[in-house]
């Protein structure tokens, strides 16, 4: 199923110049989720799931609505007057479609495995309606799918152990939908569904994923709701028991705001943006605390690696900025740091390291590139992942230690002892990280990044309550990489280099070398940072602000790093990435405590006010949802994950920084 979309996806936009073909993107839309569904609605109000790496269920693979009256179709995808927005703290997408003489009112509402669409006549419709619609299954991602409709009333879909249900609180005209054919994907043109009419035969209608369906209006309402079972978790008759009961709670808009309200955090106060961020980390997160990257948007590998994944990387950073903001705005988010922790304390391999990436749901080796550290190799290894999260485990014990029972601190206090063991097998003699790949994963080499990384992580850990022998070789260690750093700097440029590569400095800017400042803050509490050092970060900072730095008539923000050529599409340049203009943001915040104010006239703050800017609720790089893509094209268009959990992270602590400078 997820083929035949994608394919379809490419046939509609391989012309396009700054749209991956082929792609199932969300830059429009909100999302609205449980921890175990992830389910997308675009503007139009078309629902697709993304709920694979939280559950291991595939549900939604595509669907529509609309209207029909006096026997005449309009589908909501084909009107201009559609407006979106989200209810009771981004637990409810509302969906206002815009007809001649009334609206349809749209709400989506995620619960556990259950997702509720209900629809409200608001004005006079010319003629009695019905609400029609389409909705394509893909139980455990196959084509292979059998439908079963039990008594007219509840579609069941299924492959093997997934099964997806369907129904309505209100009357329901059921139609299997027999999906493309081979001639039909092979065919220069797109399909539309749904085509209209029954299956020929008995037997094609119950071997599909697709399934239209007309919904009658009671009281000018009606609710459709999905659920998705693991068969050998739940019988046929439980689940059928349970998409009833549904369709039934959620039958009027006041039962399911109320259903919405129950099940969302208290925010009541809390800062829009500071809720906005904790309702995307939210959204991504699946029972066991661990997060995927973003929403899935190229499962295929077309264009990328897949984002629907936990790296130790942007978990461990999320997780550490997570808890920085904690304990500056008071967010109450210990369940958050305590399930963290025990991830990373499940997923440690036996050398101390962590692996490239798991699925977010069991913490299992999910498929990647940079596991050469568990195939023997150092090389394909993306050291500096594994420092981000003993970063994260040593500020955790340093901030929660008499909050802890007993046996998880012991179990954080061996994961950083065996930490700093795999830390040092990754170093060579002249005291930087070994060649490996770097956190953009796309060069090998001994980057200034990893190097910080392993800086901030042994300072981390010379100061945090342990014994005294783990924080007096990591002191040491922590001694020997401020030292090294020395080989990173380009005294003609005043910059860092981006890395060592077979022994010579590439002196191209990158943004990952922003990590410098708070590697440097953290090592003051280790040692003194001198004067000369503070100079050299001073410059480097300014350097790479400017030279990052791009404005077009559309965006503003931080390039990645310089010379960068992923997913340039059409485009000529650099594209802009939130994750660089965010850390340039948060840097630049943090700098002010390093650098002495009468020093030069570098101003960190007038930067830290610019990019923060671009990155704040009615910045160039922030959508109307809220949401921070990964990257833009300089048309404004925007690309690749959205939202991404990286990206959100860093703007919740660098918007708690901001709130203690101007308190």
């Amino acid at each position: 199923m997820g083929l035949r979309r994608a394919l379809d996806d490419y046939k509609r936009n391989r012309e396009s110049a700054d749209v991956f073909p082929g792609e199932r993107r969300t830059q429009a839309g909100r999302f609205t989720s449980s921890n175990r569904r992830l389910v997308h609605v675009d503007p139009a109000g078309s629902i697709r799931e993304y709920s694979y790496p939280l559950s291991g269920f595939h549900g939604i693979a595509s669907s529509r609505f609309g209207v029909r009256i006096d026997g005449t179709v309009t589908w909501f995808d084909t009107l201009d007057g559609s407006s979106q927005t989200s209810r009771e703290a981004n637990a409810v997408v509302e969906t206002v479609h815009e007809l001649e003489t009334f609206d349809v009112v749209q709400r989506d509402f995620t619960d556990d495995l259950s997702h509720a669409t209900s629809f409200e006549l608001v004005g006079e419709s010319p003629a009695p309606l019905e609400i029609v619609g389409f909705v394509e299954f893909a139980p455990e991602g196959d084509s292979r799918v059998g439908q079963l409709v039990h008594d007219d009333e509840v579609v069941e879909l299924y492959h093997d152990r997934e099964h997806d249900y369907l129904a309505a609180s209100t009357e329901l005209t059921i139609t299997p939908e027999v999906m493309e054919q081979f001639d039909e994907i092979l065919a220069d043109e797109p399909q539309s569904f749904p085509r209209g009419g029954e299956s020929e035969s008995y037997e094609g209608s119950r071997l599909t994923g697709g399934v239209s369906f007309r919904a009658e209006l009671e009281g000018g309402r009606t609710t459709v709701v999905t659920t998705l079972s693991d068969i050998e978790d739940q019988s046929r008759s439980e689940s059928l028991a349970r998409i009833t009961d549904r369709t039934q709670r959620y039958r009027a808009p006041s039962q399911f705001l109320t259903a919405a309200r129950q099940s969302m955090q208290s925010t009541d106060g809390t800062d829009q943006l500071v809720q906005t961020d904790l309702h995307v980390l939210d959204l991504l997160s699946a029972p066991t605390g661990a997060r995927i990257a973003g929403p899935d948007f190229d499962p295929h590998y077309q264009y990328s690696g897949g984002y629907g994944y936990t790296w130790f990387r942007d978990d461990g950073e999320i997780s550490t900025f997570l808890l920085e903001a904690d304990e500056r705005l008071g967010l109450d988010a210990g369940e958050q740091h305590r399930k963290s922790a025990r991830f990373y304390l499940q997923t440690q391999l036996a050398d101390g390291r962590w692996p490239h990436r798991v699925w977010p749901r069991n913490g299992r080796l999910a498929p990647g590139w940079a596991n050469g550290h568990v195939e023997g190799s150092e090389t394909q290894y993306q050291a500096d992942q594994t420092a981000s999260v003993l970063v994260f485990l040593a500020e955790y014990l340093a901030t929660h230690r008499d909050s802890l029972p007993t046996e998880m601190a012991l179990n954080v206090e061996s994961a950083l002892e065996s930490g700093v063991k795999g830390m040092d097998i990754s170093l060579e003699a002249d005291g930087l990280p070994t060649v490996c790949e770097n956190a953009w994963e796309n060069m090998n080499g001994r980057f200034t990044h990893t190097a910080a990384k392993f800086l901030h992580a042994y300072s981390s850990i010379a100061t945090a309550p342990l014994n005294d022998a783990v924080r007096t070789h990591a002191a040491a260690q922590a001694d020997r990489m401020y030292d090294a750093l020395e080989t990173m700097w380009c005294p003609d440029e005043d910059i860092y280099g981006l890395r060592l590569d077979d022994g010579e400095l590439d002196t191209r800017v990158d943004s990952t070398t922003f990590s410098l400042i708070d590697a440097h803050l953290a090592y003051e509490a280790v040692a003194d940072v001198d004067d000369e050092r503070r100079r050299r970060l001073e410059t480097h900072l300014e350097a790479a602000f400017e030279r990052l730095w791009t404005e077009t008539d559309d965006i503003r923000g931080l390039r990645r790093f310089e010379a960068d050529t992923w997913r340039r599409r059409g485009q000529s340049s650099e594209k802009v990435w939130t994750v660089s203009t965010g850390w340039g943001a948060y840097a630049a915040e943090k700098a002010t405590r390093l650098f002495p104010s009468t020093s030069r006239q570098f101003d960190p703050t007038a930067w830290a006010d610019r990019l923060f800017a671009e990155i704040d609720l009615t910045g160039s790089l922030c959508l109307d949802s809220g949401y921070l893509p990964e990257q833009f094209f300089d048309s404004g268009t925007p690309d690749s994950a959205t939202p991404l959990g990286w990206s959100h992270a860093i703007r919740l602590a660098t918007y708690a920084a901001r709130r203690s400078r101007n308190a």
